[in-house]
């Protein structure tokens, strides 16, 4: 009897779309809230990237900075990320090299800057450079949070480095 039963459920075929979407509907709003959230984390370092390189390229073409001028272009970098209003923090440094050995000229940092890591000045943090230049080494971070915490993930800290060498001026001038 249970063998005919069967047999008779397989060949019915009432209600066959209903249960087709409970069943891919759920995988289908997986996906779509996985690429969406995906894609929002590759726009947020990617707006992290620009801005260190336009802060960078912004430093690199004065000849002397103050705070008042770094605290503008901190400014200019919360403008150009994803969210203005998410924690960032900045930290831009002149470095020369002297005797084959990195030394910090000057160090500003500006917004909320637990977010950023311990600054290491040595050959593996610093692009090459000869005796005697100088760089002007920027580093940014920011929080994100996750639209959804499908992926596993909720709130990360994405942060980027830029280096530049001065353009007009050996070394720029922190004053």
């Amino acid at each position: 009897m249970s063998w005919r039963m069967f047999s008779r459920f397989a060949r019915e075929r009432s209600g066959a779309s209903a249960v087709e979407f409970a069943l891919i509907a759920p995988v289908t709003v997986f996906f779509f809230l996985a690429s969406v959230t995906a894609f929002d984390m590759y726009r947020t370092y990617q707006g992290i990237v620009q801005a260190n390189g336009i802060v960078a390229d912004v430093i690199s073409r004065q000849t002397s900075v103050d705070t008042a001028f770094l605290t503008n272009v901190y400014g200019v970098f919360t403008h150009l990320q994803q969210s203005s209003t998410a924690p960032s923090a900045l930290r831009i440094s002149s470095v020369k090299k002297t005797g084959g050995a990195y030394k910090l000229d000057w160090k500003k940092e500006i917004g909320k800057t637990s977010l950023l890591k311990p600054q290491l000045l040595n050959a593996t943090t610093l692009p090459q450079v000869t005796d005697g230049d100088s760089v002007i080494y920027v580093e940014g971070a920011t929080t994100y949070t996750a639209l959804t915490s499908i992926l596993g993930f909720g709130t990360l800290t994405f942060s980027e480095t830029a280096f530049v060498r001065p353009r007009f001026i050996g070394a720029i001038v922190y004053q």
